[in-house]
This record gives structure tokens, sequence and C-alpha cells, in this order.
């Protein structure tokens, strides 16, 4: 009767074990926060493209670009540069979400707000990027909204979470670097196809960064990444890593 009685519960826990153990194996979702179609392709293509085999890339683009070529919105160019971040995300396997909010009008605002809040919820990232807050103000609203929304949904305490930068900006100073040398070629390929100017500015743009990054690092192409959060053993009684590490 004993062991009858120990192979009833054995049955009974086995299957909520093996649960457990499917779960923590299953891909988990990244989220990258950004303003403009091609801003996380300067900044860290080669890092997401490392990431790709890691996690479900998820990427919120705030604005479609309208006023990427002029002062006034142009649909055209809006369309031109959707198609891009399209196909910018294949290479990574990503998939895209647009708020459609109008390029050079982006205010982390309550609807703003409560939108990326819905997604992170719905997404429950382990890892998540947004815009240096220093800098032009579409990229500063966009790194207000991720903020609001990160304070809101509490995942701003027990997420590992990167600013990058667009570019060399002001107070910018890595404390994560990715050697992207390996990579380089793919980095200049996702970049190249945002160049709508008949002329090779982003990849200019995306090098010049990198190879900066790169003298720091040792290393002839890196990505620069600051974390949130100084890194701890624990911190709010969580123990949140560094994964960009292992690449």
């Amino acid at each position: 009767m004993k062991s009858l009685f120990l192979f009833l519960i054995a049955i009974l826990i086995y299957p909520v074990q093996a649960q457990d153990h499917q779960e923590s194996d299953s891909v988990r979702n990244m989220l990258i926060i950004t303003c403009h179609p091609d801003d996380w392709e300067l900044s860290m293509a080669g890092t997401a493209y490392l990431l790709k085999d890691k996690y479900n890339i998820h990427v919120i683009i705030a604005s479609d670009g309208e006023r990427g070529n002029s002062k006034e919105p142009d649909p055209e160019v809006a369309a031109l540069r959707v198609g891009h971040a399209m196909k910018s995300a294949e290479k990574i396997n990503a998939q895209n979400h647009f708020f459609r909010m109008m390029d050079g009008e982006i205010y982390a605002d309550e609807d703003a707000v409560q939108r990326t809040v819905k997604l992170m919820e719905d997404l429950d990232p382990a890892l998540i990027f947004l815009h240096w807050p220093i800098d032009k103000p579409d990229h500063a609203a966009a790194s207000a909204m991720a903020m609001m929304a990160l304070s809101k949904t509490g995942m701003m305490y027990n997420r590992e979470i990167y600013f990058f930068e667009v570019g060399l900006l002001n107070h910018f100073t890595p404390e994560v670097f990715v050697d992207v040398t390996p990579v380089w070629e793919i980095k200049k390929e996702v970049v190249q196809i945002h160049e709508r100017f008949n002329d090779d500015r982003y990849e200019r743009m995306a090098e010049r960064s990198s190879l900066y990054h790169g003298r720091t690092n040792r290393c002839k192409y890196a990505e620069g990444f600051i974390p949130l959060f100084p890194f701890s053993n624990v911190r709010y009684k969580n123990r949140i890593g560094c994964s960009l590490l292992d690449l």
C-alpha cells in the first residue's frame, strides 16, 4: 500500500516538474524600444544579430520617420522607411510593432506609455534596450516613454535593461561592450538597407561609432551599452546577470 501511494504521488508530481522545466528552457522575449526606422540598426545591429538565436526579438518603432528627408511629413518617405524596417527586422528574425506617431512630434504622453505598457505585459521581455535619454527630442521622448512603462510594469527592477546610443552622444560612456567584429559585414548589410540618400552616410556613421568603441574595447568594432542599474550579485532580491557577456 505504501509503495502504491508513493507511485501515485510520483505520477502527480512529475508532470508539474516537467512543465516547469519546459518553461525554463523556452526562448524568452527581447524588446528594443526605438524611435525611428534605422535607430537600432545604426546603434546595435551587431549585438541584435548575435542575440537572435537566444531570444524572440520584438521592436517598438514609435514613428515611421515621415520627416526623414524634409521638415514636412512625407507619406512616401514613411512608406519607404517602413519597408526598410521590415527588411532589417528579417535579418534578426524580429517582429516590428509600429506606433505610427508623427515624426518630430514624439511625446511620452499617456497613450504612448499605455501602449508600451500593454506590449510589455504581453511579451514579458527578459532583455530590454532603449534610447540614451540625452539626445534629440524624439529620441529622448522615446526613452522617457520606455522608462515610464518600465516603472508602471515594475519591470525596471527585475529585468536586464540597457541604453544604446545612435551616433556618438554626450555623456554616453559605455559600461558593457560587445565585440561585433565577427559580424561586422552583417551589420553593414543591415545599415545599408536604410541608405536613402544615394550615398554611404549611414554606413560611415555606424563605422565611426563602432571603431571608436572598438578602440576602447581593444578590438576592431564594438557596440557599447549602459545598464540601467549597476551590476550586483543581488538587486531587490533578484539576481540579474549580463547576458551580453555571453555573446
